[in-house]
């Protein structure tokens, strides 16, 4: 194990990584800018709407930030800290990078954070990690025109279906994550659920919609509504998980 963390903390793999992540901030600068020029084009935002955009980004940014931390702390311990900025950076998802990590050594034989993990199933993880990427990275490429030429046209003949589906869609997905998080499902013959992961996305929920209503009258706590929604759920969950520990 001490072999693998020091070929995967190397210099080559350092490189690598600072190059892929730089392209990532770049492509980030240069949209910012062409939303900036389109903006100013056609006057959509005013200098305060823009203060009001950024400090919103960046206070809703702090909590996927702390949830992102742990895990990559924990990911970083076993895949070496370049692999990890390299496929959080990239794609965002440490939790998926750390199945995915895993699932490659499994692969092979091996299990993450022990002995057996050798230099093969390092390579095997950085694989999985990789190709299991490639689906958002692919499905944006090819589909992303496709996508806004059919909502186009049904915006023009059915809107409310577009609005439906707007609404329908993040409700439907942070349900299949919130059940996926919460339940253990052992082939559908076994439902346990995890009462610490339950109280925190119960806490996170409940939270959101209380400050979406205190919003009304007091603009800022919309504005921290997602950061201290999770900081109040990964709260919950640590302290229901300490109780029942």
């Amino acid at each position: 194990m001490d072999q693998v963390l020091q070929i995967a903390n190397g210099p080559a793999l350092w490189l690598l990584a600072i190059l892929i992540v730089g392209v990532v901030v770049v492509q980030a600068m240069l949209y910012l800018r062409m939303t900036l020029a389109f903006s100013n084009r056609f006057e959509i935002l005013s200098q305060e709407e823009r203060q009001v955009v950024y400090k919103t980004a960046a206070i809703n940014s702090i909590g996927p930030a702390v949830a992102i931390f742990f895990v990559a702390v924990s990911l970083i311990a076993m895949v070496g800290g370049p692999v990890t900025l390299m496929r959080v950076g990239v794609i965002g998802s440490a939790i998926f990078e750390f199945v995915a990590a895993d699932q490659g050594a499994k692969a092979v034989g091996a299990e993450l954070g022990t002995d057996s993990y050798t230099l093969k199933a390092f390579t095997a993880s950085v694989w999985v990690m990789t190709l299991g990427g490639m689906g958002w990275l692919l499905t944006t490429f090819f589909m992303t025109r496709s996508l806004d030429r059919a909502q186009d046209k049904l915006s023009v003949s059915n809107p409310d279906l577009i609005r439906a589906a707007g609404t329908a869609t993040p409700i439907a997905i942070f349900l299949v994550l919130a059940a996926n998080a919460a339940v253990d499902k052992q082939w559908f013959s076994s439902l346990a659920i995890a009462a610490d992961d339950l109280s925190a996305i119960l806490v996170s929920a409940l939270c959101m919609i209380v400050l979406h209503y205190a919003g009304k009258h007091r603009t800022w706590l919309r504005e921290w509504s997602v950061g201290l929604s999770l900081v109040a759920g990964i709260a919950a969950g640590f302290l229901v998980g300490q109780t029942l520990a």
